[in-house]
């Protein structure tokens, strides 16, 4: 907890549950991805909450944070490896929001109470539609994606500020689907920007290119957003069969743990509750360098800044004193500033 207040404002999805939620360290962040929260799912895929879905009908996603950027636009995806894959292609969108994702605002909203891990927080709109809230959507899961563990990923392209994306991934278990995976296959593959070796956005909302079938334009997309990236061909029309309504109508009031699904055999993927390396989270930037050198429990100044210890670890000063992380396969530490090798 501690750690999550050095970086406590940006989004993650809270339902359904992500990996690494509340229990493992080191907990997932609201930090962009980038270096020391790599794609995909910031390289954490400890399951802490299996969440049963089933297939023709809709999941409950929320989300919580504190700076909102004013929206954007966002991606709903699956991938039935695991761990998660850094291919690209292994991931399938089902649902696109061209922008009103996560929110539809000038800007940041003002703060909330903030989540039971330290993550802070801002009002909740609790349904799809409010404004100058946080939102949460119904997201209809095809009727024909396939029987089996998988990982819900929800990505997003944020409207103001420095060009980022966000990605929080779940673990989930779906039934009611096919044996087949043709349909999935047949699915864009998830839309990757703004993180190094791919393309960058343009400022606005994101017109998302081959979104796929499903979604809705909650705002109108940004003419020259598209900027290094692909453009796309239009605005999209999107098809809304790919589920049935939702049972009932959201609540802002609805636990964070949707009902299960009556449980099924298990597929061929395998989740097993087990922690595998993950990067160490990054610390906001400083403009001033740490006034003591890197060493375990060293007295530093100013919080959040990153103090190079050894050749495998680094601290972030925390109130006063160095708190000690392992750095990420990869990374070095220098100058305090981590960059990959």
């Amino acid at each position: 907890a501690a750690l999550l207040g050095l970086a406590n404002g940006h989004m993650i999805m809270n339902t359904p549950t992500p990996y690494n939620f509340h229990k493992s360290s080191p907990l997932v962040q609201v930090n962009p991805l980038g270096v020391g929260f790599p794609f995909p799912c910031q390289s954490l895929s400890t399951v802490e909450d299996m969440t049963s879905i089933t297939a023709g009908q809709s999941q409950l996603v929320k989300f919580t944070g504190g700076a909102q950027h004013g929206g954007g636009s966002c991606q709903f995806s699956l991938t039935y490896e695991y761990p998660p894959p850094a291919d690209k292609s292994k991931w399938k969108t089902i649902y696109t929001l061209i922008g009103g994702c996560p929110v539809s605002a000038a800007g940041n909203l003002p703060p909330a109470t903030p989540d039971q891990d330290g993550r802070a927080n801002s009002p909740q709109c609790g349904n799809d539609s409010g404004v100058e809230c946080i939102r949460q959507f119904n997201i209809p899961i095809p009727k024909d994606v396939p029987n089996g563990n998988a990982t819900f990923a929800w990505t997003w392209l944020n409207k103001i500020g420095n060009r980022e994306l966000y990605m929080t991934c779940s673990p989930v278990s779906i039934t009611g689907g096919s044996d087949s995976t043709a349909f999935f296959d047949s699915l864009p593959e998830m839309f990757v920007a703004n993180i190094p070796g791919e393309c960058t956005t343009g400022n606005g909302v994101m017109n998302i290119p081959n979104p796929g079938q499903f979604g809705k334009v909650l705002e109108q997309p940004t003419p020259g957003s598209e900027g290094s990236c692909p453009k796309a061909n239009g605005i999209p029309a999107f098809d809304g069969a790919a589920a049935s309504p939702p049972s009932g109508p959201s609540s802002p009031n609805q636990g964070d743990k949707p009902v299960p699904a009556p449980p099924a055999p298990a597929q061929p993927t395998t989740f097993a509750t087990i922690a595998t390396p993950a990067p160490a989270p990054a610390a906001p930037t400083t403009d001033h360098p740490p006034t003591a050198p890197g060493g375990p429990g060293s007295a530093c100044s100013p919080d959040g800044a990153i103090l190079c210890i050894d050749g495998t670890h680094f601290g972030i000063c925390d109130h006063g004193h160095a708190v000690v992380q392992p750095l990420a396969p990869g990374t070095t530490c220098s100058g305090s500033v981590i960059s990959r090798r």
